[in-house]
């Protein structure tokens, strides 16, 4: 397709202008969309991109904004999100859709959306962000060395001097203290929402780091993609007061179910400015697979610097497929399987993030 129009919702954010940056280039007719106007047009004049003023929660303004256009990419967030109000307006006008959103429910119900996206011949694709695109591509390399899987554990930290949003700190107060359903033992149990905390061994430079439980679609989908006895996701911050910071949160949840802690957010991502000065930039995230014979192969990637390339690459480098190749099939699915390990390898090591293996707790040489 000649000069496509691409739009990226939240084009301006953190996520969405990394995309947008590596996109202008594509020779697509770029479309930055958002509610801020200031902030949208001195992005997009910057990228020799064009500013579409655009709530998205406004029903008219969405269905003007995708009005011929051929892809529209999600990066407003909340990352979280539980309806299917965007991509269903893509599907009634033909527009491709591919959002960064990885909300557990939001990314496993997303086939229900498939009927109606093959109708009218439209690419459906959420989840295209680092759970569960890129850790699916890593468990997926590590899970072909075993016969049957025992267990699949993921670990992600960032650096506390990396830039968080606030649908970033939103998605992870909408599960803090409530319950999370994780896969024990080939059945399901329930947890509770940034408990089960430990301290996990990331590649050097990130080292030692404490993680909790999160609710991700890794959690929803593995079981079933690799046959494993066991899944479970943890994530946190660099500084560790944070994370109990966040956990005595969870507590006040416990007490107050009804509480809306998502609308902490602004405050927190303020709160958390103060503290810039601390930590480093480092941040990784690593899966481990156990087989049936107790041995264990690890798989991390390491990002000294450029954290936010890694939650951006899929978005990004499934848009490339698409204008490349076309969209690989028409539905709607969750981001696991359509772009490999070695494409996120190729795509990030120029930022400086690297992959390290591992095997039975100990990491090679980065």
């Amino acid at each position: 397709m000649t000069n496509p129009r691409i739009v990226i919702l939240g084009g301006y954010g953190t996520f969405g202008s990394l995309i947008a940056d590596q996109l202008a280039p594509s020779g697509a007719q770029l479309y930055i969309a958002g509610r801020d106007a200031s902030k949208g047009n001195v992005f997009a004049d910057s990228i020799h991109a064009q500013f579409i003023h655009c709530d998205a929660r406004n029903t008219d303004a969405l269905r003007d904004t995708i009005s011929g256009k051929y892809l529209l990419i999600n990066a407003a967030g909340p990352f979280q999100a539980k309806d299917y109000s965007i991509p269903r307006a893509c599907i009634e006008h033909g527009c491709h859709y591919i959002d960064l959103g990885d909300g557990r429910e939001y990314v496993a119900g997303i086939r229900q959306l498939d009927d109606s996206a093959r109708a009218k011949g439209a690419f459906v694709c959420v989840g295209a962000s680092t759970t569960p695109a890129v850790t699916s591509a890593a468990a997926a390399e590590l899970c072909r060395h075993f016969r049957r899987i025992g267990s699949i554990k993921v670990a992600l930290s960032a650096g506390n001097r990396n830039q968080a949003g606030v649908s970033t700190i939103a998605s992870i107060l909408a599960y803090v203290g409530l319950p999370v359903r994780i896969w024990q033992g080939g059945r399901w149990r329930q947890k509770t929402g940034w408990e089960m905390g430990e301290f996990f061994d990331f590649p050097k430079p990130v080292g030692r780091r404490r993680v909790q439980l999160c609710d991700v679609p890794d959690l929803a989908l593995f079981p079933s993609m690799f046959q494993a006895e066991n899944v479970v996701f943890k994530a946190g911050v660099e500084l560790t007061l944070f994370n109990y910071a966040i956990g005595v949160l969870g507590l006040l949840r416990k007490l107050r179910p009804a509480s809306n802690m998502s609308a902490l957010a602004q405050l927190l991502v303020w709160f958390s400015r103060l503290f810039k000065s601390l930590g480093t930039t480092h941040g990784s995230f690593a899966v481990s697979v156990t087989g049936d014979s107790g041995a264990e192969k690890s798989l991390a990637f390491v990002a000294p610097q450029n954290g936010p390339r890694v939650p951006s690459a899929p978005a990004l480098l499934l848009a490339r497929n698409v204008l490349a190749h076309g969209i690989p099939a028409a539905g709607a699915f969750p981001c696991v399987g359509f772009i490999s390990l070695a494409q996120f390898a190729e795509y990030l090591a120029p930022f400086g993030i690297f992959v390290v293996r591992g095997e039975n707790g100990s990491w090679s040489s980065a």
